[in-house]
């Protein structure tokens, strides 16, 4: 058997750290994170755990090196916590995001809402129906 090389188990944790939480947080950051992945990210949650379990059986084949047993379970090691760490994120910490809104097709009716107009008082949207309506909605407070 070849005798492992002391950056394979540490590319593998970096593979590990990369295919899940970097490239999660990037898109959430970025603004670019599809709904469906936002709401069921599997390929990243997959991605991550096959690094993290390569990373393992990486470390056990190392372990019987003797120069290679602390890079190894160090890479091992930040695999796996790097693997956990974005699972608990992913269903821990976003809990509490609201679900993703469904979209709307062209033509169909809006949902009913309620907001204040510039004058404070509350209009819904049902009281609207059958006259001509422009809604304008401001994402800042200026």
């Amino acid at each position: 058997m070849k005798p492992l090389r002391w950056w394979a188990p540490v590319a593998a944790a970096l593979v590990a750290l990369v295919a899940g939480i970097v490239p999660y947080s990037l898109l959430s950051f970025v603004g670019a994170l599809p709904l469906w992945l936002r709401d069921h990210p599997w390929p990243l949650e997959l991605s991550a755990a096959v690094a993290s379990a390569l990373a393992i059986a990486l470390a056990v084949r190392a372990f019987r090196q003797r120069e290679l047993r602390v890079v190894a379970t160090a890479a091992a090691a930040i695999a796996t916590l790097a693997t956990v760490g974005f699972l608990l994120f992913l269903h821990v910490a976003t809990r509490q995001l609201p679900p993703a809104p469904t979209e709307l097709a062209v033509g169909t009716a809006a949902p009913d809402f309620a907001l204040p107009d510039e004058t404070g008082q509350t209009v819904a949207l049902s009281s609207l129906r059958g006259h001509p309506t422009l809604l304008v909605f401001y994402r800042g407070f200026w």
